[in-house]
């Protein structure tokens, strides 16, 4: 019984410090945008309780906020942050490391003053269903390209 409760226990407390630095992340590539975060805090309730859940159970694969005008199908800027279930397994290994995602964030294109943006989740099926989650599609990339960022937050169980 007690080994059931270690594994359930770090996954649990794996999952609240990667959800928690996921909204970090989030933040701070809204924030260095030059946009108001106001919206994602208010919306983390929710959406940090579907991050949460998700990564416990292993379904949730990526992360992603796209930045748009107002009215338009088109991604003005989109950042694709990939969760993988691959860690170093060492306990001690948990970061975050803001700098490097500051660096990051410096070189990629800022989208216009007056966007707007909005954080999907996508998760594997069988998730549960978490309460005010709903299906998004997203919008067209029109000549965007996806550049890898490294990893900006590391934990025992996720990447």
């Amino acid at each position: 019984m007690s080994a059931t409760y270690a594994i359930t226990y770090a996954r649990t407390h794996t999952a609240t410090f990667v959800s928690d630095n996921i909204r970090n992340v989030l933040r701070d590539i809204v924030r260095e945008s030059g946009l108001d975060p106001a919206k994602l805090m208010d919306d983390w309730q929710t959406l940090g309780k579907a991050a949460k859940t998700w990564l416990e159970s292993g379904h949730l694969y990526e992360v992603v906020i796209e930045f748009f005008t107002e009215g338009s199908n088109i991604a003005a800027a989109r950042w694709d942050i990939p969760i993988n279930y691959d860690g170093s397994g060492d306990d001690s290994d948990m970061w975050y490391s803001k700098e490097h995602l500051l660096r990051t964030i410096a070189k990629a294109a800022r989208p216009p003053a007056n966007a707007k943006y909005r954080v999907i989740l996508r998760h594997r099926p069988g998730a549960e269903n978490v309460g005010g989650m709903v299906d998004a599609e997203f919008r067209s990339l029109n000549g965007l390209v996806a550049r890898i960022a490294g990893t900006s937050i590391a934990t025992p169980d996720i990447v």
